[in-house]
């Protein structure tokens, strides 16, 4: 089975630069839908995003950012994928003024089955609850983490079961 990200790759290939804004566009969830004029608008829910503020902060000419929307807009399949995008709130770094806290697991390997679901029934075991959890896109990020978020202070002697965990390189308690 192909993988999307094969799909997208393929329909940038020659164009590293615009690459780089649509990786960007996928790791922050914006969405790219046409306009009422057709034109590409990309959105952070349904606040507008303007393509100058992304060439800005990529450091690339907003051409190139103008160029990836159209070309994503044009594709039909590329259109209904990066529509369907949706930013999400991430607690980690909030979490102690929330009260909450915050597990970094380092996988061995991002594609190891089962890492989540073993580190959530340590957590569980414990009586905790967990709130949220974050795992990073191995093709957005050179070294994915997953944050898991929890309802409270996570002691500390939860750190050896986790580590114990088959697929897990490393714990931290943030």
């Amino acid at each position: 089975m192909r993988n999307f990200w094969d799909t997208i790759r393929e329909r940038f290939r020659d164009y590293p630069s615009q690459l780089a804004v649509v990786r960007k566009i996928i790791s922050l969830g914006l969405s790219v839908v046409p306009g009422p004029d057709g034109s590409p608008r990309v959105t952070c829910d349904n606040i507008e995003v303007r393509t100058a503020a992304i060439a800005q902060a990529l450091g690339v000419d907003r051409r190139v950012v103008a160029k990836a929307l159209r070309r994503i807009i044009e594709d039909p399949e590329l259109r209904s994928f990066f529509g369907a995008l949706r930013p999400t709130t991430n607690l980690s770094m909030a979490s102690s003024k929330l009260g909450l806290g915050v597990i970094r697991i380092i996988p061995t390997s991002a594609s190891h089955p089962g890492i989540i679901a073993g580190v959530s029934r340590v957590i569980a075991d414990f009586g905790i609850s967990i709130r949220q959890v974050i795992v990073d896109d191995p093709e957005l990020v050179e070294n994915p983490t997953a944050l898991i978020v929890t309802d409270g202070p996570v002691p500390p002697e939860v750190i050896p079961k986790i580590r114990k965990v088959q697929g897990v390189e490393a714990v931290t308690i943030l």
